[in-house]
């Protein structure tokens, strides 16, 4: 009996005491392209994390006293569930308020029920959602207002982390002179924030983003162009690894240049030097 086996680099350790951990893989839609994404639930599908797979042809892995034939890598980053339940507020939610068990219902996706659990253990939808209850029921309606406020607020964050590490201005050569070039490396640092946040919306709300942050709005559309060309470019080469298929080599004809004919010709019926050496 054979079983699929995947290798995980976890940054987090198991909460609970015993070192094994159910983790459970499910398919949600993707906040930004609306297309399948793979994410990992843990702790009794309360933390949700997107996974992000690093893979090459030839590989395998390893383990114990057997060898996994899978060599690819996943690695599980914590994401924001509330990036995900935006789109579903948005659709649903515009004009009245509903439970969220009814907003968070997607018959292609039928795993996206799961994040009503992982809602439910701490994150906060009154930050993007107006709450209106009804004795033990909680109905939600989507506020626009308060979605750019708490997109806004995680752009601020973000780009304070990337200034204090500095990282991304070094790797750039933004900085040659910190008086001189401070103002630019701060827009360039909201330029990053902006666009890591971009990963998980649609193109319009980072449109609607990028003018409260006071972005221009022809970064945005190019960086999504580009990105999407990123990636099919990146599916080509995946297939062209993956088909192992070699081109066959030609064989070239060598041209001969008229003056190589003609010594040619002219060295034919003489004898080489090494000739008169022999007895």
């Amino acid at each position: 009996m054979t079983s699929n086996k995947h290798f995980f680099v976890l940054q987090d350790p198991p909460k609970a005491e015993s070192t094994e951990e159910d983790l459970n893989i499910i398919t949600l839609r993707n906040p930004a392209t609306g297309k399948s994404c793979k994410y990992l639930l843990r702790n009794e599908d309360r933390d949700l994390y997107e996974l992000c797979c690093f893979s090459e042809p030839n590989r395998s892995w390893f383990i114990n006293d057997t060898v996994c034939s899978n060599g690819k890598i996943f690695f599980p980053t914590r994401v924001d569930p509330l990036f995900l339940v935006i789109p579903y507020l948005e659709k649903s939610c515009t004009s009245k308020a509903v439970p969220l068990d009814q907003i968070l219902v997607d018959d292609e996706f039928p795993h996206t029920t799961k994040l009503v659990n992982v809602l439910s253990a701490g994150a906060q939808l009154n930050m993007i959602a107006d709450e209106k209850k009804a004795g033990d029921i909680r109905a939600y309606k989507f506020n626009e207002e308060k979605v750019m406020d708490w997109l806004k607020r995680k752009c601020t964050r973000l780009e304070k982390a990337l200034g204090a590490e500095r990282k991304f201005a070094r790797s750039h050569n933004f900085v040659k002179e910190e008086k001189e070039n401070e103002v630019d490396v701060k827009g360039e640092m909201m330029h990053y924030a902006h666009g890591i946040i971009s990963d998980y919306l649609s193109l319009e709300l980072s449109k609607k983003l990028a003018t409260a942050i006071g972005l221009p709005e022809e970064k945005i559309v190019n960086k999504r162009k580009s990105t999407v060309e990123l990636e099919a470019n990146q599916i080509k080469k995946i297939k062209k690894e993956e088909s192992y298929e070699t081109t066959p080599i030609k064989s070239v004809d060598k041209k001969v240049s008229a003056r190589s004919k003609a010594l040619a010709k002219a060295a034919s019926g003489t004898k080489s030097i090494s000739s008169f050496f022999k007895k």
